[in-house]
């Protein structure tokens, strides 16, 4: 995974005699936004805004949307460029009226009222049909005046290919975003005492009860009805599954080492 990349955007170049913005390069653009949308993934955000934005300014579109897409589950708007008002009207309306999606990966239409329409689905592990969609997909949607050219289906298509190969990522990305705020609100939610978090930070550490007993100075039993006491509040059953949550929480980085005791707890 690309921890960090530098990011060059280059002014756009007018043609003078017309004075019109020339076309942007698609590898560069591809390239520019796999970088910044690999540098978003790696910061636990989601890379919507990201393809969003940078697709959206390469087809000079005025409105530029995003929908998530999932078996059985409505679609919703995931981005949108520019996050007006106006763009999310457009969406609402283009949602209200059906997302065109077949088996074609990429659809042009005319919409009244919008202009014309290019749609383009992302689909994890890239499976032909909708029925068949294993987790969440994007249907990303461009709208402008103009009609659209075969350059801007080139790009489209490119950017879909580098897309489809990063949709992995960013499914791994978001499902993992979504166990931390899980984590977190348990976390919260089961008011763990001080040597509980002790214990759970040693237990991630890979200490097993009897060295989390001598480093506390408890007794092997204390430090099981401890650890009992753990699983209980994160509701899980045994030590893997608890120091992954632990680690999903930063209770490693929070409780690196835990402080001992100068009198032994009393047994029972």
């Amino acid at each position: 995974m690309i921890d960090s990349c530098t990011i060059v955007r280059r002014d756009p170049q007018v043609d003078g005699e017309h004075g019109r913005l020339a076309r942007a390069d698609p590898a560069s653009v591809v390239l520019d936004m796999l970088c910044e949308a690999m540098k978003a993934l790696t910061l636990g955000h989601v890379a919507d805004d990201v393809a969003c934005r940078y697709l959206g300014e390469a087809l000079h579109v005025e409105a530029a949307m995003t929908f998530t897409l999932a078996p059985g589950v409505e679609p919703s708007v995931a981005a949108a460029y520019p996050d007006t008002a106006e763009v999310r009207t457009i969406a609402r309306q283009l949602l209200e009226r059906g997302l065109q999606i077949g088996e074609e990966h990429f659809f042009v239409e005319y919409v009244e009222g919008v202009g014309y329409v290019a749609s383009m689905v992302i689909q994890p592990l890239d499976l032909p049909r909708l029925n068949q969609l294993s987790g969440q997909g994007r249907v990303m949607i461009y709208a402008r005046e103009v009609p659209f050219e075969a350059a801007d289906r080139l790009l489209l298509d490119r950017a879909r290919d580098a897309l489809v190969a990063l949709w992995p990522h960013a499914e791994r990305s978001i499902q993992a975003r979504q166990a931390q705020e899980w984590v977190r609100e348990t976390v919260e939610d089961t008011r763990m005492t001080e040597r509980e978090l002790q214990v759970l930070g040693l237990l991630a550490e890979g200490l097993l009860a009897t060295s989390i007993a001598s480093r506390l100075r408890l007794s092997p039993r204390t430090v099981h009805k401890h650890l009992g006491n753990i699983y209980r509040k994160l509701g899980v059953h045994d030590r893997l599954v608890a120091v992954s949550l632990a680690r999903l929480q930063g209770l490693v980085d929070t409780y690196p080492q835990s402080p001992t005791s100068p009198v032994r707890e009393q047994v029972g």
